[in-house]
């Protein structure tokens, strides 16, 4: 039997991707998949994979696509991870791929982050002046 082994991922930083459900065509039709593993029989021969998630701004988040060919017998394994950003695309491949905008997820939750602390700090400060 032939099968297309999908793995599908997104990075924690991104937890609100767990509330969609991927989209997955394959060779143009619709695939009913989950986040995590999936087998998707296929015949042997050369295949079209396209994976998103539906967003609102972006419509489709971490698009990306790729042909993959599967031979007489193979189980073809593919990872797809979900982008960090919104903006970028998501990685589809080989194991392992990469988190396409890490760095602009962590410097934005950085930049709230750095704020916040600093406010608690100055709260905290002036709570322990007034119990004093």
């Amino acid at each position: 039997m032939n099968h297309l082994v999908l793995d599908l991922k997104y990075h924690w930083a991104v937890f609100g991707l767990a509330l969609f459900r991927p989209v997955v065509t394959l060779n143009g039709y619709p695939v009913p998949v989950r986040w995590g593993r999936n087998v998707i029989p296929v015949v042997p021969g050369s295949h079209h994979l396209h994976v998103h998630v539906p967003g609102i701004l972006p419509p489709q988040v971490g698009a990306a696509d790729l042909q993959v060919w599967v031979a007489a017998g193979q189980s073809l394994p593919v990872e797809y991870r979900a982008p960090a950003w919104s903006f970028s695309p998501g990685a589809l491949g080989p194991a392992p791929q990469s988190w396409n905008g890490l760095a602009y997820q962590l410097a934005l939750l950085g930049v709230l982050l750095v704020p916040l602390a600093f406010i608690l700090f100055l709260l905290g400060a002036v709570l322990v002046s007034i119990a004093q």
